[in-house]
């Protein structure tokens, strides 16, 4: 169902009778489920509305010249997301400490939000008409979390007897014009190693367009879970070799690296980060792969420019994963412009060592290591906070964070050129 809860004036909707409070079931014929449904539903030059006004169903018909029609919906565009239904071995809410707040444990495992927000989405709790659905709404890109193609190990992985076969429904999507973007959680001893290669090649061989190969994120609140050893340092040397093969082939044959490894195993394994060309167009930066040399482009776009002028000396605090690329970078900027900029490495005690990525970062980390320092300037990634802006994980504000330190805090917005204007301040 659609509720109207308004109608813009000399719209159509206003011309053909629609008032505020009516409640449409059906478009066309078809069910109206959602927001999503109703835009695709409204896209024809004629639109058979079914509404019902006080307990009364009546049909409206409007000839649309494919313009909005007017009506004003204040809910969400999708309500009652579907949940997921895995009990993946390598969760990261199931690793969550209790207390926190209540949205941080529902699982998503919905295609509209893949579509809509860059979710990625395991298909396994999808009917044959929804995913016919995603073809028909042209609900592309859509991202996948796929992990492995071996359907026995994607069943054992994902702990559901109907996690198998995704392959021909990767297949099925491409074939029909969807452009499909996957990810791997690599878990040691599990899905790495020849299963990885397997994945890689079959992936690769059903055109989809991007594949992002993602480390296990391991917290310390992991009693009752499947034990996994997190990798090491000649590990993620080997994973990275082992993607170069697939990826210089794909370069070769598309013009593109097809697959790309995630930060943290250039980070741990102590190489050098790629320069940007190498991610492309960066088709998975949403999920963080390409994010340091994406950054590290921008701030050099940006410095080259950049007088030397008289700034106000700051703290940096970065998660530690991103320390060694923001401390490079500090040191340029020291150099040119005479400053003596700290740069420190929060280390994540909320959920662990093994814990790294800013977005994960805390409040109550940043302050307890940062309470001795004497500081004015304080810049923290933006990464801390939720999309609203608001909340840091263990709910805190930036003002908390201010109060806390004494200091003023500079968000950067995961941006080279942001930082560096933060920096300049």
């Amino acid at each position: 169902m659609y509720y109207v809860d308004g109608v813009k004036e000399n719209s159509l909707a206003q011309k053909a009778g629609i008032l505020p409070g009516d409640v449409i079931t059906h478009i066309n014929g078809e069910e109206v489920t959602d927001g999503l449904m109703y835009g695709f539903l409204t896209c024809n030059e004629c639109v058979k509305i079914t509404l019902v006004r006080n307990q009364e169903i009546k049909k409206i018909t409007i000839e649309n010249d494919f313009e909005d029609l007017g009506i004003i919906n204040d809910r969400p565009f999708i309500e009652n997301p579907k949940s997921c239904r895995n009990k993946c071995i390598f969760c990261f809410i199931d690793q969550l400490p209790k207390g926190m707040r209540k949205p941080l444990y529902f699982k998503d495992d919905d295609s509209r939000l893949s579509f809509l927000t860059g979710n990625y989405v395991t298909l396994t709790n999808m009917k044959e008409e929804e995913i016919e659905n995603i073809v028909r709404m042209r609900l592309s890109p859509v991202n996948i979390s796929v992990h492995t193609t071996n359907d026995e190990l994607r069943i054992k992985m994902l702990h559901n007897k109907h996690a198998g076969g995704i392959l021909e429904k990767i297949q099925y999507l491409v074939e029909n014009g969807i452009t499909v973007n996957a990810q791997i959680v690599l878990c040691k001893n599990w899905n790495d190693g020849d299963e990885l290669t397997k994945s890689l090649t079959d992936l690769y061989e059903a055109e989809v367009n991007s594949v992002s190969v993602v480390p296990i994120g391991l917290t310390q609140f992991r009693d009752g879970l499947t034990e996994i050893e997190p990798f090491t340092k000649q590990d993620c040397r080997q994973i990275i070799k082992q993607i170069h093969k697939i990826s210089s082939r794909a370069y070769r044959e598309i013009g593109t690296r097809f697959v790309y490894p995630a930060d943290e195993f250039f980070v741990k394994g102590e190489i050098a980060l790629p320069p940007a060309a190498y991610y492309d167009d960066f088709p998975q930066i949403e999920n963080g792969v390409g994010l340091l040399s994406s950054f590290v482009k921008e701030f050099n776009q940006s410095f080259a420019n950049r007088k030397p002028k008289p700034v106000r000396k700051k703290v940096v605090a970065t998660s530690e994963a991103a320390y060694p690329t923001l401390l490079k970078l500090v040191e340029r900027f020291d150099k040119k412009f005479g400053t003596k900029t700290e740069v420190i490495a929060i280390q994540n005690k909320f959920f662990g060592d093994k814990i790294t990525v800013a977005g994960l970062m805390t409040a109550t980390d940043i302050i307890e290591q940062l309470k001795s320092k004497k500081m004015e300037f304080l810049v923290l990634p933006s990464a801390i906070l939720r999309a609203e802006g608001d909340l840091t994980l263990d709910d805190k504000t930036i003002s908390d964070i201010e109060k806390a330190l004494s200091c003023e805090v500079i968000l950067n917005e995961n941006d080279g050129k942001c930082f560096l204007d933060a920096l300049c301040m």
